[in-house]
């Protein structure tokens, strides 16, 4: 049997006669280097996909009673909407640009074009406006609040934007203060879909030392698509999402990404969602002054009893029952945080 499988597996394979890899325009030397047959995708119709227990990234998963579970899922170059909310974030210096600027260049300059970019700023007294204004790139929508949103707010805004307006079949998302890896990052999530519900992406978290922490992981159930200890960050950067299966985030809350990730996992069936663990997005914790996560404040405070009451409200909802013990248990420990005034974000 022939398994597809993904390039990040090769190092798990004892056996690679077993295996084939499916590409789509990577140079003849970079095929070889790989010691494994290689078959261009547009010449392939039908492959075995992995019906086995071994751990690797395969392109699809199926059960054998399916009654195409040889066929290979469909491939297209996809378009892309891309969502960055931002407030005040034309400061730092992160290679001698601002955290904004590298931001946005990390998303124009990909290899990958097929996409739009909508920033949605909210209420800046910087000069975010004039540095997102002199990038005249047609792509670029702006976006700009009338009163204060802040992150949840002013993604709904962009997400209904894009419904709204652009030709489009997923949802991207950045915050203004972090970047993509490298200018390869649209290209490796376009190629790596095949028609799933979602994607998750790999991260590193970056301090003013340098790389703290570099986050991968594959789910293996639902309980991952939120959870903290399985290093799946419930974050919306960390999600590629098919538009159809899109949910709105919380306006009323700081912690409006985690209730939204419980949202968006219930939603979801959990046999379409896949995983990308090279890393594409750099999470930038030198924003130490103007990030909702690490200050604290009032209106913080405010947002932990908030957050519990989304989560009190969603529990009576849940379609995937098999959440519902895991998302009590959250719940109590929220509780059990704010009663002991040292609540983060959980």
């Amino acid at each position: 049997m022939k398994i597809a499988i993904d390039k990040n597996s090769l190092k798990a394979l004892d056996n690679k006669n077993d295996f084939i890899y499916l590409f789509d325009d990577e140079p003849l030397e970079d095929l070889l280097k790989l010691g494994i047959k290689c078959v261009n995708y547009k010449y392939c119709d039908y492959v075995d996909i992995n019906l086995t227990n071994y751990d690797i990234e395969c392109i699809k998963k199926a059960n054998v009673n399916d009654k195409d579970y040889y066929k290979l899922p469909p491939k297209k170059d996809h378009k892309f909407a891309i969502i960055v909310p931002n407030y005040n974030n034309d400061r730092g210096d992160y290679k001698g640009k601002s955290y904004l600027r590298n931001c946005i260049e990390s998303i124009l300059n990909q290899t990958y074009k097929d996409f739009n970019l909508i920033i949605i700023d909210d209420c800046s007294n910087d000069t975010s406006i004039e540095t997102i204004k002199s990038y005249k790139d047609k792509r670029i929508n702006l976006i700009q609040n009338k009163r204060k949103k802040y992150n949840g707010g002013s993604r709904n805004v962009g997400i209904e934007f894009a419904l709204q307006n652009l030709d489009f079949d997923y949802f991207c998302f950045l915050d203004s203060d972090d970047w993509w890896k490298d200018n390869q990052v649209l290209k490796t999530i376009n190629d790596s879909l095949y028609n799933q519900e979602m994607l998750t992406l790999a991260c590193e978290m970056i301090g003013a030392n340098g790389i703290m922490y570099t986050s991968k992981n594959k789910p293996t159930c639902y309980e991952d698509l939120y959870s903290i200890n399985n290093n799946l960050w419930c974050t919306a950067w960390a999600r590629v999402i098919r538009k159809d299966k899109i949910v709105y985030f919380c306006e009323d809350t700081l912690m409006e990404d985690r209730v939204w990730t419980y949202r968006l996992a219930d939603n979801l069936n959990f046999e379409n969602v896949g995983t990308i663990n090279k890393v594409c997005y750099c999470w930038n914790r030198m924003n130490t002054t103007n990030s909702v996560s690490i200050v604290r404040n009032d209106y913080w405070n405010a947002s932990a009893y908030c957050h519990i009451g989304h989560q009190l409200q969603l529990l009576s909802q849940l379609k995937h029952k098999e959440m519902i013990p895991i998302l009590q248990k959250r719940i109590d420990k929220c509780i059990e945080k704010v009663n002991s005034n040292i609540y983060q974000q959980y």
